[in-house]
């Protein structure tokens, strides 16, 4: 009995943080490892999952993780409409996902202070809320501190359970940031403790788009919040 509950059970149950990437190439995958792994060594209950829309690259994936000390799972399928429908790989991902903290990340992301391993893990084991829904905000190296949104944002499984995953559209830093916020569970770490780099990026979503979809997609999810609360 005990070899068949092996075999059916999640081989990943045990695993902490749940790191999502969509990317384009294995060496977008193998920066990013490199520079995670030069920030924390203990990594063994950590999953990174991976969605590709290229076969060839997608293998290139494999042979990377099979040699580091991650967890792995690697989706592939089309890439849609590209940086429009990013934010359906990162459910999508999510779906598969093991972990107690999701961090949805693109590969260029650098952590250029701090152990991350070591500050994520830390609010697994605060009680802070009872629900335990709320986002972690990691700063960016660009002086301008959190009047920004934030690159990094890693939430909680029942936050993802709760809002039905990650984002519902693109620019899901721009949502996990503005969300949080809204409903005040926002925890900004300092950056004396873990400080993110990303390059200088492109909106996806329009002003106008801004207004008409995300705007009422935020507040549609904020009343569903304290609806919950009250």
């Amino acid at each position: 009995m005990d070899d068949i509950n092996a075999k059916i059970s999640d081989p990943y149950k045990d695993a902490k943080i749940s790191i999502l990437l969509s990317c384009k190439y294995g060496d977008e995958l193998l920066g990013l490892c490199d520079n995670l792994l030069s920030s924390s060594k203990d990594v063994s209950d950590v999953e990174f999952l991976v969605k590709i829309d290229n076969y060839e690259e997608a293998k290139k994936c494999q042979e990377i993780l099979e040699h580091k000390p991650f967890q792995y799972k690697i989706l592939i399928y089309p890439s849609f409409y590209g940086r429009m429908s990013n934010h359906i790989a990162f459910n999508n991902l999510y779906n598969i996902s093991s972990g107690k903290l999701i961090w949805f990340v693109a590969g260029d992301c650098r952590i250029v202070k701090g152990d991350w391993y070591k500050t994520f893990s830390k609010f697994l084991d605060e009680n802070v809320y009872k629900d335990r829904i709320f986002n972690i905000a990691v700063p960016m190296d660009n002086g301008k501190g959190y009047k920004q949104i934030c690159g990094i944002n890693v939430v909680t499984r029942e936050w993802c359970d709760f809002f039905n995953g990650i984002s519902p559209l693109p620019n899901a830093d721009r949502w996990l940031s503005k969300l949080s916020r809204e409903i005040g569970r926002c925890f900004n770490i300092e950056e004396s403790e873990l400080l993110s780099h990303y390059p200088k990026g492109r909106r996806t979503l329009s002003k106008q788009q801004r207004k008409d979809l995300f705007k009422p997609s935020l507040k549609k999810a904020v009343r569903k919040f304290r609806e919950k609360c009250e």
